[in-house]
């Protein structure tokens, strides 16, 4: 009976070890699990544990959630698709990771369009992971609480402004992707957090190229030949117009250039605006293929130091008599044989 009670633990014991080593986990700092019952999520996990329970199951599978964001590829410098979740193991990476969407667009308070180009760091918040558990599609939901973020406070400061104050700027949307963790939409009510850490913000912004979008092409895609073709006829139609072509929002970016400077860097730049006057000018009438006259005051160069120097001589000349001076008390020269 001794050995039959004995024989009876044994296999009890190598049981329980069994059992034990098939559900043993280990949440460590930069790693851990969540689980889940027939309830839904049940928590995640830290330190050394065992899942005595037998409902109680890592999250892990084909039906595991998609637990992902957009990043840079280092070796392409494009993008792609960054899991967090291992859903063979259901290991859970709590790494600080940096998400880089795609450049997206945003209007300052002045009206101007601008291409962002965002990084965030951000980690995964082991103690908020039933809410990570529970997002549908979360790589969306990270990219849309960032674009919200940053194009609020692009929203908040002119074009001029923005390019001042990059780095209150990046404060400014790393304040908010914390405040949203925690705050609703209304004052005392509890915010939807992603369950995320956010550490640190940085961008980038471009001017939206104009050309491009009125074919449809969206930020960061390479035009085919035929779609580089229209846009280049395209600018170059717009440079033909000269100042014509310039919109509300070009002629306060020129305006923005004169803010702050001394007379003479003012006086340089209205020169070389000038000279791309005339350029514009002279390359019209070249492609008219026809003999145009114009007046100096028609093409707007009366102004010019050189030109009315040259107006004031060609009225000098104009005023010196024809014949040469009479000499001899007036009588003219007799004419000898």
């Amino acid at each position: 009976m001794m050995m039959i009670g004995g024989a009876a633990v044994l296999v009890l014991l190598i049981a329980v070890l069994a059992y034990i080593a098939t559900r043993y986990y280990e949440g460590r700092y930069d790693r851990t699990y969540m689980t889940q019952d027939e309830r839904g999520f049940r928590r995640g996990l830290k330190g050394k544990t065992v899942l005595w329970d037998f409902e109680e199951s890592i999250v892990k599978g084909p039906d595991a959630p998609r637990i992902e964001f957009v990043a840079l590829d280092p070796t392409t410098g494009g993008r792609r698709t960054v899991r967090l979740l291992d859903p063979k193991t259901g290991s859970l990476s709590l790494r600080p990771q940096y998400c880089a969407p795609l450049p997206f667009e945003g209007v300052t308070a002045d009206d101007h369009k601008v291409m962002i180009d965002a990084r965030v760091q951000f980690s995964i918040n082991r103690d908020l992971l039933k809410h990570v558990y529970e997002i549908q599609e979360f790589s969306l939901a990270l990219e849309t609480r960032i674009h919200s973020a940053y194009r609020a406070e692009v929203g908040r400061r002119k074009d001029e402004e923005l390019r001042a104050q990059i780095h209150e700027v990046e404060r400014g949307v790393i304040d908010q992707l914390r405040t949203a963790e925690a705050e609703g939409d209304e004052k005392g009510e509890p915010g939807m957090a992603l369950g995320v850490n956010f550490h640190t913000a940085s961008f980038t912004f471009t001017q939206p190229d104009e050309f491009a979008s009125t074919l449809g092409l969206a930020p960061g895609v390479v035009a085919t030949p035929e779609q580089a073709a229209a846009i280049e006829k395209a600018r170059a139609a717009a440079r033909s117009q000269g100042v014509l072509a310039l919109r509300p929002q070009q002629l306060d970016q020129i305006a923005d250039v004169f803010v702050g400077r001394d007379p003479s860097a003012t006086a340089a730049l209205m020169a070389l605006l000038e000279m791309q006057t005339r350029q514009n000018i002279a390359e019209a009438l070249a492609e008219s293929g026809q003999l145009v006259v114009v007046t100096p005051q028609e093409l707007g160069l009366l102004g010019v130091t050189a030109q009315r120097e040259a107006v004031a001589r060609r009225a000098l000349q104009a005023a010196e008599p024809a014949n040469p001076t009479i000499t001899n008390g007036g009588a003219r020269p007799e004419a000898r044989v």
